[in-house]
């Protein structure tokens, strides 16, 4: 009895190639539902609250006839504005105003923080019914979008919401930059996926997902776009036209990895039999799927069988070669293809 080293043989026909492939597409749809499920568990938004750090653009209104120090002379009756300036909240939660002195608004939201620096004005007695505008640049509650975007950048925080496909599109550019275009984004071999990492949990979706969806951020939301292979795989064997180590944007079927790798190479006439080697996880057996392309079904068989992560194909050179020396040849020549992962 041929050794098999432990590997669990497979020989695929095409009933077994289809079936893998249903399994694989409803498994990348529970993934995708339980990301969104999530996103949308997510606790609801709640106003934010200024922190040190923030800047505040503080606007003081009062009406024309209240004369007063910090007043530009009025020109019509009215309410007026004077812009006070931009400040920025130091570490102890305070910024300071003319006139009004250092007024502690950190950890209060912008319309709390606004009632405070009134009533200190209205207290002061130097401005008729005193009212605040106040605008924040929130860095703590903004949204972090980085990764393969081409600039990162930091959405500030809108008390009325903002989607992941809107901070997507306001990163990318100049509104005319789409991902097709934008050569940081190219999809030939790579996929484009979205990390949103919430509260130290990252949650994955594929981009096209993350833009057709309305899906709603939360304060302090980090976003990170990858561009990497979603699948590498190790293509060996004397039977292929060119060894190493390829990446697509998603699974592929045998036959579309191998044309990947420039197709069998016309000087093997005989390489009919092609192996796909799959590690499995907690310490199950390895599996070796075995595929002859004498006839038909082993043809059907190689266009439905979806090749995943971390495959090594093994295309031999001679229809018919021992399953050991299989396994010798895979153990061997893929040790470093693994290393250079």
């Amino acid at each position: 009895m041929e050794d098999t080293k432990g590997v669990e043989i497979i020989p695929v026909t095409p009933e077994l190639a289809l079936s893998m492939t249903r399994q694989l597409q409803a498994e990348e749809q529970r993934k995708l539902t339980d990301a969104l499920a999530k996103l949308a568990n997510a606790p609801p938004v709640r106003d934010y609250t200024l922190q040190p750090g923030d800047t505040v653009d503080v606007a003081l209104w009062s009406f024309a006839d209240g004369a007063s120090a910090v007043q530009t002379a009025p020109t019509t009756p009215g309410p007026q504005a004077t812009k006070l300036g931009t400040f920025q909240i130091d570490t102890a939660g305070t910024i300071t105003l003319p006139y009004a002195g250092r007024i502690a608004i950190a950890h209060h939201t912008p319309n709390a923080a606004r009632d405070i620096i009134a009533h200190r004005y209205a207290q002061l007695g130097i401005v008729h019914a005193p009212d605040v505008t106040i605008n924040s640049s929130a860095s703590q509650n903004g949204i972090i979008v980085t990764g393969s975007t081409g600039e990162p950048k930091v959405l500030s925080w809108n008390p009325g919401g903002i989607t992941l496909a809107r901070a997507i599109t306001l990163t990318l550019g100049n509104g005319t930059t789409t991902l097709s275009e934008n050569s940081a984004l190219d999809t030939s071999t790579n996929a484009i996926s979205v990390a949103i990492i919430r509260q130290g949990e990252e949650v994955d979706l594929p981009v096209p997902d993350a833009l057709n969806r309305d899906i709603p951020l939360r304060p302090a939301d980090k976003i990170i776009m990858r561009r990497e292979p979603a699948v590498q795989v190790t293509v060996i064997g004397g039977g292929v036209s060119r060894d190493g180590l390829y990446g697509f944007s998603k699974p592929q079927s045998l036959a579309a990895t191998i044309a990947g790798a420039q197709g069998l190479n016309p000087n093997a006439a005989n390489s009919t039999r092609i192996f796909v080697f799959r590690q499995q996880p907690d310490n199950q057996k390895p599996l070796l799927y075995i595929f002859s392309w004498k006839d038909g079904n082993g043809l059907i068989a190689a266009q439905r069988f979806p090749v995943r992560d971390q495959d090594i194909v093994y295309v031999a050179e001679s229809p018919i070669v021992p399953i050991s020396r299989v396994l010798n040849t895979i153990f061997q020549m893929a040790l470093p293809a693994t290393i250079a992962r």
